[in-house]
């Protein structure tokens, strides 16, 4: 019976050191997670205004003056040039979700953007077989673009060096919003060709979500950390909430 007894006892404390472990980790997952939502909701005022110490420009709006791009796919090439370029909306975003699991070491995420549009004037010059030449004004909108996803990370033992271990970003888009003049000159016709831009659109970024995310993850992971460096996750923490 004693021995019963004290079984029961040392399951008992068990339970309760276990219990105040995983409320202790589920405290620092709000707050590192609260910390991080604060940094992102800040962030739209680099977007805003830039960061000319990190060498961040404003992005919202983002503007060009005039730009060139030259492309070359074998059947199509030609020059694309576009003047007074505005792209809006990427300030626009709403924080679904943001959880910060320290157990897992990984950071959860989802952003909404209800709009992310362009609008500029357009000079197309391209030869596939004939010439075509087109120009006019064009918009162009990602409406209820969504972005999901999970960044998993890992800490050194000793120095806590923080490493990210993949970054999986999922992009998917509710609408596409395609209105560029002068495609064709009869109108109907016109309208018939942004419906297929559209709709390329639509399917190219919804089919290929998990492509997206394996291109992005070879990219984007090694450049974060060489930008981290030695840097540990308290300094990055630092480094959002401005040192406090």
């Amino acid at each position: 019976m004693k021995s019963v007894f004290l079984i029961a006892l040392i399951l008992a404390l068990g339970s309760c050191q276990a219990a105040e472990v995983a409320e202790s980790l589920s405290a620092q997952d709000r707050s590192f997670s609260s910390v991080i939502l604060e940094g992102v909701e800040a962030f739209r005022g680099v977007l805003q205004n830039g960061s000319p110490q990190y060498g961040i420009p404003v992005m919202a709006p983002m503007k060009l003056a005039q730009r060139a791009l030259n492309f070359n796919s074998g059947e199509f090439s030609g020059t694309l040039g576009v003047e007074d370029f505005v792209l809006q909306g990427l300030d626009q975003y709403e924080v679904i979700s943001m959880r910060m699991e320290v157990l897992r070491s990984r950071l959860s995420f989802e952003f909404l953007f209800p709009s992310v549009n362009a609008t500029t004037n357009y000079d197309l010059d391209m030869g596939s077989g004939y010439r075509v030449q087109r120009n006019g004004g064009a918009f162009f909108a990602l409406e209820n673009l969504n972005i999901q996803g999970r960044i998993n990370y890992s800490l050194g033992v000793l120095s806590s060096q923080l490493r990210v271990k993949d970054i999986l970003i999922y992009v998917s888009v509710g609408n596409v919003n395609s209105q560029i003049e002068n495609l064709s000159k009869y109108r109907i016709f016109n309208r018939k060709l942004n419906e297929v831009v559209e709709e390329f659109v639509t399917l190219t970024i919804n089919d290929n979500t998990d492509f997206v995310a394996s291109w992005i993850n070879e990219q984007v992971t090694p450049i974060c950390n060489e930008l981290i460096g030695d840097r540990t996750l308290s300094d990055i923490i630092a480094i959002i909430t401005g040192g406090n």
